[in-house]
């Protein structure tokens, strides 16, 4: 597998993963709690109230007053460690409460000596508000923080309904990223060089013939004594098939006892032996034929000069 082809693989498979883990939590838990937000909107004012009282009531909250008003603008006492906090709803995902909001909470419990109070809204609290709750003990609960804690509250059915929407959403773009995934590995391939042609031109280097250097000259080596060449060169001419044998007559005359004195293939064959000696090129050939053969001695040169 080349280089272009991990790189490729690698870059869908990071982007896919990472858009599956988010799609499928983050964005997910967000889809969900704005869904639940709507379906809380669409809960009367005493159902929604309900539940928010039951959520309170698990964090250990006790209604001590119940002045039995759906209008939605009066507030709930409410009791904790022997502490009494004033509860304040605003049933609409329409509100964005501000610093208004708070500081008419805040009068509120002060006026029924309270030990902080609750401010709760399906809809959204700003900045303001939530530099000016921090000065005092007002809490704040708005769509995306108080989701959590009504979502078990929700009936079965809603809430079923609810996360098999946001889990179809989820799903879809997890299918969208990992096309996206599948696009970005297939522009990796194609952005990356081809490691090929440097690969082939490294082995046209390495196979390359070497360059050219200056010749070698080997010098021949010395020739050997005359009298070592006069021996080796009789002794191959006796290995010839029509000669005898071979003899020095004298230090120039080499005496050859050979079958018949006028075969010229067999004169050729002795003077290729004699020419392989540098030094005994010159030297004179007797050729003597055999006793009662009527053949004349024949004298000659290989080389002459």
């Amino acid at each position: 597998m080349t280089t272009q082809w991990i790189a490729a693989i690698g870059v869908a498979i990071a982007i896919g993963s990472a858009a599956s883990f988010y799609f499928l939590t983050f964005q997910r838990r967000r889809d969900e709690a704005a869904a639940g937000i709507v379906a809380l909107s669409a809960i009367s004012w005493r159902g929604f109230i309900g539940m928010v009282l039951q959520a309170l009531r698990r964090r250990g909250y006790v209604q001590v007053v119940d002045l039995q008003d759906v209008s939605g603008d009066r507030d709930y006492m409410l009791e904790r460690d022997g502490a009494r906090w004033l509860l304040s709803c605003k049933h609409a995902s329409t509100y964005v409460l501000g610093r208004n909001a708070v500081q008419a909470l805040s009068s509120e419990v002060l006026l029924k000596s309270a030990a902080g109070g609750l401010l709760v809204t399906q809809g959204r609290i700003d900045a303001d508000a939530r530099g000016a709750a921090g000065k005092q003990r007002i809490e704040l609960l708005d769509g995306a923080t108080l989701w959590p804690e009504l979502r078990d509250l929700m009936p079965a059915g809603e809430l079923e309904a609810i996360r098999a929407k946001t889990g179809d959403a989820a799903r879809q773009r997890v299918l969208l990223a990992w096309l996206f995934a599948l696009l970005a590995g297939v522009a990796t391939y194609l952005a990356m060089p081809d490691a090929a042609p440097a690969a082939s031109a490294t082995v046209a280097t390495s196979t390359a013939p070497p360059a050219p250097t200056a010749p070698v000259r080997i010098e021949a080596p010395p020739p050997a004594p005359i009298e070592t060449q006069r021996s080796d060169l009789a002794r191959a001419l006796g290995t010839l098939p029509d000669v005898d044998r071979a003899i020095w007559a004298t230090g120039s005359t080499l005496q050859v006892f050979v079958a018949r004195v006028d075969d010229q293939a067999s004169v050729d064959a002795i003077c290729a032996l004699v020419l392989r000696h540098p030094d005994l090129t010159s030297s004179r050939l007797q050729l003597t034929p055999p006793a009662n053969s009527g053949q004349p001695t024949r004298f000659l040169q290989c080389r002459s000069f």
